[in-house]
């Protein structure tokens, strides 16, 4: 394995050098003698094994012992600053060619053990179950198929209507009248090739069906608002399976997603008793029901699909932790686009988390 130094700024300064490992995140390193940018410079240029550094650094005047090299290796690689030289061509040229910028983006979290190659390749073996393939059903279908996500099951009941060309833009006029899975599935054809979708023209309205939908999946994504109680069930047939899922949806003007790991994170029931735990406002109760609107934009659905799209694939590749378990990721569309987190815990009487 030959370990080389990714594409980072590195400023040298008076006695020591400047990693700019991210945009606004710098590591200053001593270097008064100058043995740090020698070896900055030869990981760049990522030729050299750990064993083969040791003499090279001693060509340019360096006598540093292998144990030294092996543990500025070891915190290069901690900081995800290395990855392994020459990686990228255990792929063909076609797929290096057609996922360009996807093996550059996973350089962010590649190191020496997983490669950006690696991660296309858990990527382009995945099974997706996506339910639902209206606004952000669809976002997330493009998404992954310009990921190259293996294969994803949709599922959904509908029929592509003109007022959907607002904002699922899988669809065109020409699809207007069709199943929405049977023109996702088509235009995912005709986008790329890279991508299977099973097209499973279905309501889901049990956990059984979802359960069935499931297995065999390597995560699921919920992109449907109904029946009313669709998350829950949901949630207890991935926690039976042990499969992780993302959820998310538009509420009046907040963006919402989130996402559970069966057996790490708690659970969406668990959030459920939580809330039924809390003491009601006395003499509390609806004086109108809110009627439902469908307030979700283009660019609105786009900024959803793509969050929740992210979440879903570091359940895929792994290098990096989902960042949404058990957690409300709020965008706030009405107030100055402000975020926040909303995350809750474990409860000690859920029936489904007492399973794992």
């Amino acid at each position: 394995m030959i370990p080389r130094l990714k594409s980072l700024q590195v400023e040298s300064v008076a006695g020591g050098v400047i990693i700019h490992r991210r945009a606004l995140e710098r590591t200053h390193l001593a270097d008064a003698e100058g043995s740090v940018a020698v070896l900055l410079r030869l990981l760049r240029e990522g030729t050299r094994t750990e064993d083969e550094l040791v003499p090279a650094m001693a060509a340019e005047g360096f006598q540093v012992p292998r144990d030294d090299i092996a543990a500025a290796l070891a915190q290069f690689d901690e900081w995800r600053i290395l990855e392994r030289a020459g990686d990228d061509d255990t792929l063909t040229p076609a797929v290096r060619e057609r996922h360009q910028s996807n093996l550059r983006f996973y350089d962010v979290s590649a190191d020496l053990t997983v490669s950006s190659a690696d991660q296309h390749r858990a990527v382009a073996s995945a099974r997706v179950l996506l339910l639902g393939a209206g606004g952000l059903g669809s976002g997330i279908l493009q998404s992954f198929v310009g990921l190259g996500v293996g294969h994803v099951t949709l599922v959904d009941f509908d029929t592509v209507e003109i007022k959907n060309l607002a904002r699922q833009f899988a669809y065109g006029l020409a699809a207007v009248g069709r199943r929405k899975v049977d023109a996702a599935k088509a235009w995912a054809a005709a986008y790329s090739g890279g991508t299977v979708v099973d097209a499973v023209h279905r309501r889901v309205e049990d956990v059984v069906a979802i359960q069935e939908l499931a297995t065999g999946h390597d995560v699921v994504v919920c992109a449907v608002d109904t029946p009313g109680n669709v998350q829950l069930l949901v949630n207890e047939a991935c926690c039976d399976l042990g499969i992780p899922f993302v959820a998310g949806g538009l509420a009046y003007s907040s963006l919402v997603y989130w996402s559970v790991q069966p057996g790490t994170s708690a659970c969406r029931q668990c959030l459920e008793l939580r809330r039924a735990e809390e003491p009601a406002a006395e003499g509390a109760g609806p004086l109108f029901d809110s009627q439902p609107v469908n307030r979700a934009t283009g660019p609105v659905v786009q900024v959803l699909s793509g969050l929740m799209a992210m979440e879903a694939m570091r359940f895929v590749r792994r290098t990096e932790a989902p960042v949404a378990l058990a957690c409300y990721h709020v965008l706030q569309l009405a107030d100055d686009m402000t975020t926040s987190r909303d995350p809750w815990q474990r409860h000690p009487d859920c029936p489904w988390c007492a399973r794992r």
